[in-house]
């Protein structure tokens, strides 16, 4: 699954981009949110956008449109309705989606997030936030989506939960072919979770790349205004400043171990 994003404009954006379902790909800056909305099609902007080489042009957008999901920071509950059930049955109906069998598909979401079926009756206030961010998914699953746009995923959870969070999207990507963005100023999830990276700024594409690579231009990124990982400020002061040769890393383990291998 690829999406090729050519000379785009909207609301004073400009950018081209190419997003593939071999990355997950993050997005970070002050104004990572516009871009979020803009990818998420809510309106179809100029310039040239191919999915799978086929263009958007307006005649086919709208179903286009069903096949981008925007999974927002938190999940948010409309007033009538109580259960997960409830709340599944009304987006499906409102945003007129095309399922054979609602119910199988409604446990099959669930199921692919770890929740067992048995919690469609269960009311959306008695879940933990944990479970609310795995029914957000879930219920994002419905229209069988091709891209999937996290704001901000990880906000109120804990480390174990995030990691459950991105075994989920690592699953997302890597059985079912999704495309997997998720936008956050969080540098420590982005360097942590990301393998691609797309930094704005001036509603530009400021920079992208390898998140990795990208990091270590650690002065590069500060001058601009970008948060950088502490992980990647420890060994750059380690690298610059006490002449250490080690190699940057997104577990302080192999940090020590490079240490380790050297003074040894």
């Amino acid at each position: 699954m690829e999406i090729v994003l050519e000379n785009i404009k909207m609301n004073d954006w400009e950018f081209t981009t190419t997003l593939s379902g071999n990355d997950i790909i993050g997005i970070t800056g002050s104004e990572y949110e516009e871009i979020l909305d803009i990818l998420n099609l809510k309106a179809l902007p100029q310039g040239e956008i191919k999915i799978d080489d086929n263009i958007i042009n307006k005649d086919n957008y709208l179903d286009y449109y069903k096949k981008i999901v925007k999974v927002g920071k938190d999940f948010t509950k409309i007033n009538y309705l109580n259960t997960i059930k409830e709340h599944m049955d009304y987006l499906i109906n409102y945003y007129h989606l095309q399922i054979k069998n609602i119910e199988k598909k409604e446990k099959d979401s669930l199921k692919i997030v770890g929740l067992d079926s048995s919690l469609l009756d269960r009311d959306i206030t008695s879940l933990s936030n944990s479970e609310k961010k795995k029914v957000q998914i879930a219920i994002s699953l419905l229209s069988n989506p091709d891209m999937i746009i996290l704001e901000d995923p990880f906000s109120s959870l804990d480390n174990k939960n995030r990691k459950k969070i991105m075994m989920i999207l690592n699953k997302l990507k890597e059985q079912f072919h999704k495309i997997i963005i998720i936008g956050t100023n969080d540098c420590e999830i982005l360097y942590q979770y990301t393998n691609k990276i797309i930094f704005v700024k001036n509603k530009r594409i400021f920079l992208e790349g390898e998140t990795k690579e990208s990091y270590e231009r650690v002065d590069y990124l500060k001058r601009n205004g970008f948060h950088v990982p502490d992980i990647v400020l420890f060994t750059y002061k380690a690298i610059k400043k006490k002449k250490v040769k080690i190699d940057y890393h997104k577990d302080i383990r192999d940090i020590i171990k490079d240490i380790y291998k050297h003074i040894n």
